[in-house]
């Protein structure tokens, strides 16, 4: 994060690490997903730890841009003890959830039920309904379950399903993409929220449509930015955006019903639940496998406005819209003749588009590597990983990217970008600060597109320019050699930036998880 500063680095590598470290738990996708509502508080009940990881979240993009607000979420947990776990945590629940409304005054509170609670029985949808009956409280409260141990086996069968129908995605057979996350407690919140929030307002507005887009996905994502051009072009096509998560408030949540479409990139159980409940069709988009790149750009607009027969007016606003972004981008990739560039990515179901990007704006990717370790990792079978690497190559050498590497030690990588003399590097593992550190430590550009903002999981041909503009801005950049004291140790080539040493916390994480992770 180049605008932060040291502080800035050390926050962002406190909320990588509790992504890293979290992320198989539900409770820290649950908690993400309730602080991206105005004034809401996530209230985990559960021992202390299990909202340890949260409490260390930034100010970040979504909070910041979106909700107005620069100070970090507040997290309340009801500190389960031992005492708690023999006699049941379930009045203490109630005078936490009274309490928080007490101090803070929020518009929601979002009760987060883990594993110790789901394991002795506390019914915290029980608990919700008699704090509610009884009227003691001014905020709306909503009960999601996020117990981590549900469903393990279902969740590791998926990842490997993730792999498969990537594939399925970039081989252009997106009716056979069936694959969802229900399951992480990301969904399981936005679910709730709409199960327990939604009301029957009694009419529908004609050509209105919900938006539910991605929230913490990448740290300094420029989502405001999404959303403002999402508005702006559906409005000149003829169609109002109702309600849009993230970043909206509880009465834009309760007045969802009125709308008579919904896009969603998450939630599709959430989706069908407002079709049973209030008659609201949808579209529904699965890991970004459509909607991805510009032609995905197009397809989103084009579908919304089929939907409402305003396809002859789409058609107009789209051309437009590329015309223009045509035009601006031709004057800036005349800064990228004669460079050389390399790429870093893990295999997601956005990289084809991704590559195809870069190919518009008119970077000339000389070098290639592909790198599934994430996938890995977090639970992808091997086989899977590489047959998703090796389609990915495929199509990369079809584009003419001749140099394609899989897998290879990062300092062999870092080596061959520098034998190919590379001009910049476009870094985009997880983990890109340090890997930014170590190619410039060997005297090679890198530069991370998340760091400006750039996703290839949003719906913006103004992130597109952005994109342009930032790699025009890095070339021009003096970049300094950085020597850091942790390079002085040996480092783990493939689960860089790890030390090559058994004691190490993510070798020791990884030993403990690999049942969980990897069975």
């Amino acid at each position: 994060m180049r605008s932060g500063g040291l502080r800035g680095t050390f926050y962002s590598e406190i909320f990588r690490q509790a992504a890293e470290y979290g992320i198989d738990c539900k409770v820290y996708g649950a908690v993400c997903a309730i602080s991206e509502i105005k004034n809401a508080i996530p209230l985990v009940h559960g021992p202390e730890g299990c909202a340890y990881y949260p409490k260390f979240f930034p100010p970040d993009a979504i909070r910041m841009k979106l909700l107005g607000e620069k100070n970090t979420p507040r997290i309340y947990t009801t500190k389960m003890s031992e005492a708690d776990v023999i006699y049941g945590g379930e009045e203490k629940l109630e005078r936490a959830i009274i309490d928080v409304d007490m101090r803070e005054r929020p518009d929601l509170i979002g009760v987060i039920g883990s594993c110790v609670p789901a394991i002795i029985g506390d019914d915290i949808h029980e608990v919700v309904r008699r704090v509610k009956e009884r009227g003691e409280i001014k905020a709306d409260v909503i009960a999601t379950p996020s117990s981590g141990y549900e469903d393990e086996r279902a969740e590791r069968e998926h990842l490997d399903a993730f792999a498969k129908y990537t594939l399925n995605a970039w081989e252009g057979r997106e009716k056979e993409v069936k694959f969802g996350i229900e399951r992480c407690g990301r969904l399981d919140a936005i679910f709730s929220m709409v199960e327990q929030l939604t009301e029957d307002l009694g009419y529908k507005e004609e050509n209105t449509v919900n938006i539910d887009t991605y929230g913490r996905l990448h740290y300094y994502e420029d989502l405001k930015g999404e959303i403002e051009e999402i508005r702006r072009i559906l409005k000149a096509i003829g169609v109002r955006v109702n309600t849009v998560f993230p970043g909206c408030s509880v009465q834009d949540i309760k007045k969802m019903s009125v709308a008579t479409l919904n896009f969603m990139r998450r939630s599709e159980r959430a989706a069908e639940f407002m079709k049973k409940k209030y008659d609201t069709d949808y579209i529904f988009d699965p890991l970004c496998v459509k909607y991805a790149g510009l032609e995905g750009i197009e397809r989103f607009f084009m579908d919304i406005a089929s939907y409402f027969n305003l396809e002859g007016e789409a058609e107009e606003i789209l051309s437009a819209e590329k015309r223009n972004l045509d035009a601006r981008i031709a004057k800036i990739k005349r800064n990228f003749d004669k460079k050389n560039f390399s790429v870093v990515l893990v295999p997601l179901t956005t990289s084809l588009s991704y590559l195809k990007t870069l190919e518009y704006i008119g970077l000339n990717v000389k070098v290639l590597f592909i790198n599934t370790e994430w996938l890995e990792r977090f639970g992808t079978s091997r086989e899977y990983a590489e047959k998703v690497a090796e389609k990915l190559a495929e199509h990369a050498q079809e584009m003419d990217i001749e140099n394609v590497y899989i897998n290879i030690d990062v300092f062999k990588e870092v080596e061959i970008a520098r034998k190919n003399a590379i001009d910049l590097a476009l870094i985009d593992t997880f983990e890109n600060i340090e890997r930014e550190m170590l190619y410039e430590k060997e005297h090679v550009n890198a530069f991370s597109p998340s760091s400006v903002g750039y996703s290839p999981f949003r719906i913006s041909y103004r992130m597109t320019e952005r994109l342009a503009e930032a790699i025009v801005q890095e070339l021009h950049k003096s970049h300094n050699k950085k020597n850091l004291l942790i390079f002085k140790y040996k480092m783990d080539g493939w689960r860089f930036p790890c030390f090559s040493d058994i004691l190490y916390g993510r070798m020791c994480w990884e030993e403990l998880m690999k049942n969980v992770w990897r069975m």
